[in-house]
């Protein structure tokens, strides 16, 4: 759990008072007309930072999404996940592999993982959860206004248009119900290569009977435009499918 921020002193008070909220008990009766399992905290959620590298500022909106989240009526936990990599990239699988087996471990139901770099309003993942969706995440813009998603498969996606399907996305900002993750508790989900980027990732979801969606009613600032690195690669050409012509 991150060392950062200060717990608040009333915490313990809090996690005691709530459990006969009136919010709890909607959470649970949602739970039983969703045809869950009993669970000791419906909804909780884990919200992993992949390291603690923050960019100015990202901290403390992650920080106070948090909080939000928490004083909401969620069970929330806020980790920062040990950096892993000892070149660019090379360990982001093994760091994202670590979060989702805690969160399987620990019993979580909703795991969000978010970047150092991405500046979330407050009430992001609570609206994200909402969607009660086994993967969802939110439209994800960096400075000058362009979305990340032109770059990538799920097209040119408009700002409140409710939910879209999509068959990937960056990893800037994305909510995941734990369960998606069963058929690989004990088999790593996500790859190292730098090859095995999101639209691998996300075609074994698909492949699995995973369908992701983008919330375009959520949006989430990047403060610097994200990394591409196969694209950063200039040797590297895009393949090219020949047709050949009927004579």
């Amino acid at each position: 759990m991150t060392t950062r921020g200060k717990r608040p002193p009333d915490m313990n008070m809090l996690c005691d008072a709530r459990v006969e909220t009136k919010h709890i008990a909607e959470l649970r009766e949602a739970h039983r007309l969703m045809g869950r399992p009993e669970h000791v905290s419906p909804f909780s959620v884990l919200i992993a930072a992949m390291s603690n590298n923050w960019a100015p500022g990202c901290f403390e909106a992650v920080w106070a999404m948090h909080e939000y989240t928490f004083k909401t009526g969620y069970q929330t936990t806020f980790l920062e996940e040990h950096d892993r990599c000892f070149q660019p990239y090379d360990a982001l699988g093994t760091m994202r592999n670590n979060i989702y087996m805690k969160a399987l471990a620990e019993g979580y139901e909703f795991l969000c993982y978010v970047d150092n770099d991405v500046a979330p309003p407050p009430d992001a993942l609570v609206r994200l959860m909402r969607r009660y969706l086994p993967v969802v995440f939110p439209l994800v813009r960096w400075p000058g206004n362009e979305w990340v998603h032109e770059r990538l498969e799920v097209g040119r996606v408009e700002e409140g248009q409710g939910l879209a399907y999509a068959t990937a996305s960056v990893l800037s900002m994305v909510v995941f119900q734990t369960r998606v993750f069963f058929p690989w508790a004990s088999t790593p989900f996500w790859s190292d290569a730098i090859g095995a980027d999101e639209g691998f990732h996300f075609r074994r979801l698909e492949l699995s009977g995973i369908r992701p969606f983008v919330d375009t009613d959520v949006v989430v600032d990047c403060v610097k435009p994200p990394s591409f690195p196969l694209d950063e690669r200039k040797s590297l050409k895009r393949p090219v499918t020949y047709q050949v012509s009927q004579p």
